[in-house]
Formats: C-alpha cells, sequence, structure tokens
C-alpha cells in the first residue's frame, strides 16, 4: 500500500477538483490497487481491485456507511430516498418499493418505452429533413424521464419534461459545486447560484405535488411505485416528506442515469461503425421492421453487449464512497474506524489484469461466454452487494428497447469539432452536450 500525504496531494488539487476519474485512474497505475490519502484528520482508502470491493460493498458492508460528503451533499436534493439513506429505513424501503421492479413490470416496459421513443423519433424525422443538428444529451434525459413518469407514476410528463430536466441539471450541478468547494456561501445567501439551486428545488417540489394530486384524483393510471408509496403514507409506514424523498430520488436517478448511458452508447457507436453495422444487422434481422417487443429482448444479444460496454467505458455513477463504522482489515491492511472509502467503477473498469485493451470498445468482451469469466466485483456499473440499483433492470430493459428501435429509423453520426470530455459531474456527463447527425434509414 502506498501513502500519499497531505503536502504531496497539494500540487494535484485542480486536477483533483476537474478531473477526478483521470487522478485515480493515474493513482492506480502508479501506485497499485490500495492507495491511503493521510489528509490530518481525514484517513481516505482508494481501492481498485474487484475482491477489496467486494469486502467493503458486500462481505462487510454492515461495517460501511453513506455517511460521506458525496451522499450528505446529494441528500440536499434527494433527502433521505434509497440512493442516500442508510440502516433500517433504507431497508424497509427498499424492500416495499422493490415489486415496482418485479419481472412482471420489467417485461411490460415495451408498452411504456416504444411510444415514448416514436413520439421522439417523429420529431427527429422533422430536423433530418432540415439538417439540424441535434443535441442526443438533451434528447435522452427528456425520453427517460418520460419512462419514468409513465412506467413507474402512471403519468405523461412529456409537458413537464424540459422543465424538470433543467431543474434536475441544476440541482446536480450545485451538488457538485458544494463538494468540490470547502468554503461555499450558506444557502440563505442570495448569489445567483443559490437561488438558482432554490428555484431547482421549488420545480421538483411542484413536480412531486403534482404527481400526488393527480394520483389522488384518480388520474395516475397504472403507476405501480406511486401506489406503493401512497399506500405505505396511508398505512403509516412512510411519512409525506419521505414520499417525497422517494419521488424526487425516482425523478431524479430514474432518468438522468439510463440517459447518460445512452449518450455515451451513441457516442461510441458513431466512433465505430464496425460495431454499429453488426449492431444494424442483427436488429434488421431479429425485428425485420417491426417495433421490439419483450419477447425478443433474448435475441437481441448483441446490443446488449453494446451497452453493457458503453457501461463499461462510462458507468455514470462513476463514484462510490463510504466511511467506516468500526475498525477493519483486508489483506493485511487496517481499515481505522472513521476512514473513507473511495471506489471508482470508471477506473476498475480499466483495470489491465482483468480487461484486455481497457480503453478500447469491445462489446464482444460481453458475449455470455466471456462475460462469465470476468470476477463479479470487476464490473459494477451499478454498485453491488445489498445496495445495488434498486432500477438496474428497469434500466438494461429501457436502454436495449430505445438502442433497437431508434436504430430502426436512424444513425447517428458525431457533430462535434472534437473528442468529447467526460465531466465528472454527480455522473460523468458529456461535456458540452452531444451534437449529433440525424441519418435516416427507413420507415418502420
Amino acid at each position: 500500500m502506498t501513502t500519499l500525504k497531505g503536502y504531496q496531494l497539494l500540487p494535484h488539487l485542480p486536477r483533483i477538483r476537474t478531473d477526478t476519474p483521470g487522478f485515480l485512474l493515474e493513482c492506480a497505475r502508479r501506485y497499485g490497487d490500495w492507495v491511503h490519502f493521510d489528509v490530518g484528520v481525514t484517513q481516505a482508502f482508494f481501492i481498485n481491485h474487484p475482491d477489496a470491493v467486494k469486502h467493503v460493498l458486500q462481505e462487510k458492508n454492515r461495517y460501511y456507511t453513506k455517511d460521506t460528503l458525496q451522499y450528505r451533499t446529494l441528500a440536499l436534493v434527494t433527502g433521505q430516498g434509497l440512493l442516500t439513506a442508510d440502516g433500517d429505513m433504507w431497508l424497509a424501503h427498499r424492500r416495499l418499493l422493490q415489486p415496482a421492479f418485479a419481472r412482471p413490470h420489467l417485461m411490460a416496459l415495451d408498452e411504456v418505452v416504444l411510444p415514448v421513443v416514436d413520439r421522439m423519433l417523429q420529431r427527429w424525422e422533422h430536423l433530418a429533413i432540415q439538417q439540424e443538428i441535434v443535441d442526443v444529451d438533451h434528447e435522452m434525459l427528456e425520453a427517460a424521464l418520460e419512462v419514468v413518469g409513465l412506467a413507474l407514476f402512471g403519468l405523461d410528463l412529456s409537458r413537464e419534461a424540459p422543465q424538470l430536466v433543467r431543474a434536475v441539471l441544476t440541482a446536480l450541478d450545485y451538488v457538485i459545486y458544494r463538494a468540490q468547494n470547502l468554503v461555499v456561501p450558506p444557502l440563505n445567501w442570495p448569489t445567483p447560484r443559490n437561488r438558482a439551486f432554490k428555484r431547482a428545488l421549488a420545480e421538483l417540489e411542484r413536480a412531486v405535488d403534482a404527481i400526488l394530486d393527480q394520483r389522488r384524483d384518480g388520474k395516475a393510471q397504472g403507476g405501480t411505485l406511486l401506489n406503493l408509496l401512497v399506500q405505505a403514507e396511508q398505512a403509516g409506514q412512510m411519512t409525506r416528506q419521505q414520499v417525497r424523498d422517494e419521488l424526487v430520488t425516482m425523478i431524479v436517478a430514474g432518468h438522468e442515469t439510463v440517459a447518460t448511458a445512452l449518450t455515451w452508447t451513441w457516442y461510441l457507436l458513431a466512433q465505430h461503425p464496425e460495431v454499429e453495422a453488426t449492431l444494424l444487422a442483427e436488429i434488421d434481422t431479429v425485428l425485420d421492421g417491426r417495433p421490439p417487443t419483450r419477447e425478443d429482448l433474448p435475441k437481441l444479444t448483441y446490443s446488449t453487449q453494446v451497452f453493457a460496454e458503453a457501461l463499461r467505458l462510462y458507468p455514470p455513477a462513476w463514484l462510490i464512497t463510504r466511511r467506516a463504522i468500526a475498525e477493519d482489515a483486508w489483506m493485511g491492511h487496517s481499515i481505522p474506524r472513521g476512514a473513507l472509502i473511495i471506489i471508482s467503477p470508471y477506473v476498475l473498469h480499466r483495470h489491465p489484469e482483468f480487461w484486455d485493451e481497457p480503453e478500447a470498445f469491445h462489446p464482444e468482451r460481453f458475449a455470455e461466454d466471456k462475460a462469465r469469466a470476468y470476477p463479479r466485483f470487476a464490473y459494477i456499473p451499478f454498485g453491488g452487494g445489498p445496495r445495488l440499483c434498486i432500477g438496474n433492470q428497469f434500466a438494461l430493459v429501457e436502454a436495449q428497447l430505445i438502442l433497437s428501435r431508434v436504430l430502426q429509423r436512424f444513425r447517428l453520426s458525431f457533430a462535434g469539432a472534437g473528442p468529447v470530455q467526460a465531466k465528472p459531474l454527480v455522473t460523468l456527463r458529456p461535456k458540452g452536450g452531444m451534437p449529433m447527425r440525424l441519418i435516416p434509414r427507413q420507415a418502420s
């Protein structure tokens, strides 16, 4: 284990703030799988081996909590929802909401996703005729938010999507600002940034109120997750604030992560025409021009591999942190109580011991026979252990449907001036958006 003292980190502070994934990747390559950052009262350990990650996230998960700067600042937006909560409350809410993500609901996602995508594609047809350049990042965010509204709340959020997306991004930008700066003005100071954040929170609160009002008025059809939350409040299992926190968590996390992953997938396909050609051939052969259905998903194996590889290279949740609440040890390394544990899926997914040509885009590495050979915790785009993302399968099914449906109608060509930089915000987002040209294929 290599120890870096605070004075040794000082020259790297600008990069730590602006390119944390790059800094951690350099640390892993230079110092190995276990790096100790000794910053006075703060003892932090960056771990980058599947066995160590498994130890923290699964085997000894009760020794570690989410009481870290990362999740405390995120809680300014989401409150104590599933993403940030700990302990008995998290476990109770997780069990209560799990039925909303059960297989029967996942298999009905095509009935929700396809109408949303087809509305987007109708718009794209007009934009393509006018040869407009489209910000695919923004398009994916709006589409994914509409899917969340219909699938989880039973509501059409298409009208609210633009302002809700802006509110979410503004709120998450503020989270990063708070996390990256040691000294920030109190939230009650009327700075431009504070005012923008408060407006974003107010927009999210209005959305929650509207969702609950429509559910009470009988306008929310379906919406298993919303029904579970309302029933829990009526039964005294959850407070109104807890219902609010879970709804905001689902609005934020339920669309932003899958949308960002899809955006990077379009970028990678545009950079690798040979992969795109293989994917198009599979879609054309399996679907033969008709929209994808739930029965088609097991046959669209290459689309699964493409999205899995995009998640490897650009995992939206690029950073995971934990706080040790008890003394622990792993392979002779002592972990004191109060220590901060840092895990980066972005770096772990590039570990040369487990990934050949780790920077290359090779979807074939996720073919079924090869995927089984990787250690379980070498690939954690949705986390791992008991805190594995509740919506991981939801995201995979949604992405597969969106990819296949869009590619029946359009190819996407990158229209930027150069390589897109990954910006490490709450998720790993493309700096400056993702400008792309729409190339029509055929009507379906």
